[in-house]
């Protein structure tokens, strides 16, 4: 943290930082934990620019400022309380967290998400792109869930990786003939729902058995359960959670069958892009079981 930038944040909280140690995840953001002399608690974020592998539009701080307090506005899930944006830092409230969730604190995540998902609209998308890691992903509105999900999820992620090498020989092109045949798959006349976006365990904390807050939200209307595949992807969540969460709302069962891998394409092209390696190649397996290796 640079002098400057820690005088700003300073006049910020009306306050001196008396000590300040270094938190980890994220990977555009430098994240700190700071004692400040009034005797606050806070979590500072600040954007460290880094190369990236295509020239997108930057990243600002105040838009994910913007997603908790829309979150917040719910009343459905837990989120850390704003304190201060800029383009280039945010402070926020800090939430104690052990890691512990247990059985309660899956069954709390669960109540709050179909909570969230019972948020509604009539269209898919949101008034601006929404930040997920160093990437702005479009959400023009759309009536059309699968026509949403194919041109501003599928095709654009897709493209991006394929530009910089990210994805095996031929996978684009597959990918695009999946996206041809995306009404097979995907039902027309899902629900709207305000999402969290960037739900994974990694981004839930939890407190003494209990869920204490989920961070780095990157919020539309989308259909439901895409945040249900997310939430699946990197482990973590069982059986109980998904009968807790149809206790509220009704999950069908071909969500299961046929579409929980298929909406795990998109962060898993978001994460080719970024990083390659492996995630390129479980994006190509994954569509290559739905429209076959030709």
């Amino acid at each position: 943290m640079t002098a400057p930038l820690r005088r700003r944040i300073e006049t910020a909280l009306n306050s001196a930082i008396r000590q300040r140690r270094p938190l980890s995840g994220g990977n555009i953001c430098d994240t700190s934990l700071c004692e400040m002399a009034d005797g606050r608690r806070v979590v500072v974020k600040v954007l460290e620019p880094r190369p990236q592998p295509t020239d997108l539009k930057p990243v600002s701080l105040r838009e994910e400022a913007a997603m908790l307090n829309r979150l917040r506005r719910t009343e459905t899930l837990p989120v850390p309380a704003v304190l201060y944006s800029e383009r280039d830092f945010l402070i926020l409230d800090h939430i104690d967290n052990d890691g512990v969730g247990g059985g309660s604190g899956m069954m709390d995540l669960a109540d709050g998400l179909a909570a969230l998902h019972s948020q509604q609209s009539v269209r898919f998308g949101y008034d601006q792109p929404t930040p997920i890691g160093p990437l702005q992903r479009p959400n023009p509105w759309t009536d059309s869930w699968p026509d949403f999900f194919r041109d501003h999820r599928l095709l654009f992620l897709g493209r991006l990786a394929e530009e910089v090498g990210r994805l095996p020989p031929g996978c684009f092109a597959r990918l695009e003939r999946l996206c041809d045949q995306i009404h097979a798959w995907i039902p027309g006349e899902g629900p709207s729902a305000l999402i969290h976006g960037d739900l994974w365990m990694g981004n839930v904390l939890f407190d003494k058995g209990r869920l204490a807050a989920v961070i780095d939200p990157a919020v539309y209307y989308a259909d439901p359960e895409i945040e249900l595949a997310f939430l699946t992807l990197f482990g973590g969540v069982g059986d109980a959670f998904f009968a807790r969460y149809a206790d509220h709302r009704a999950i069908d069962p071909l969500f299961f069958e046929e579409r929980q891998l298929l909406y795990q394409v998109e962060p898993l092209l978001a994460h080719a892009w970024f990083f390659g390696g492996s995630y390129g190649r479980r994006v190509d397996e994954i569509v290559t079981r739905y429209v076959g290796p030709g």
